[in-house]
Order: C-alpha cells, then sequence, then structure tokens
C-alpha cells in the first residue's frame, strides 16, 4: 500500500507543477489543507477516492493517471 501512495503523491506532485500550479493553489481548488497535499505528495497517509477525485479533475486528468508510473493526459 505504501508504495501506491508513493506513486499517486508523485503524480500528483508532478500533474501539479505541470500545471503550474502552487500547493496551495490546487488545495484551495479541492478544498483540502496545503499541509494534507503537502503530505500527500510525500507519500503519506492515505487519500480517500473522493479526495483523487476532486484533484484528477482539477488537474484534468483521468483518476487513473494518479496510480500510473508515468501518469497521462487527457
Amino acid at each position: 500500500m505504501k508504495e501506491v501512495v508513493s506513486v499517486i503523491g508523485m503524480n500528483v506532485r508532478n500533474l501539479r507543477l505541470q500545471q503550474g500550479f502552487s500547493q496551495e493553489r490546487l488545495a484551495d481548488r479541492v478544498s483540502l489543507s496545503s499541509d494534507y497535499l503537502s503530505r500527500l505528495e510525500l507519500g503519506k497517509g492515505n487519500p480517500t477516492v473522493g479526495v483523487l477525485h476532486r484533484i484528477s479533475s482539477a488537474l484534468g486528468v483521468r483518476i487513473t493517471s494518479l496510480f500510473e508510473n508515468t501518469p497521462s493526459r487527457d
């Protein structure tokens, strides 16, 4: 499970940076604290499907992209 959460965190961070979002801006767009988003990007915690859906929607990618070694854009 830890490996999956690490991959998700890495993908969220990479996609966020590609979109030019700061952690604070993305966190605000998906109604999360920037601390939570930071922990998620570090591979800590256990995000819910709802959180992952909100993040993927805000980043304009399929939710499955968050689980891939190399996220793909829609």
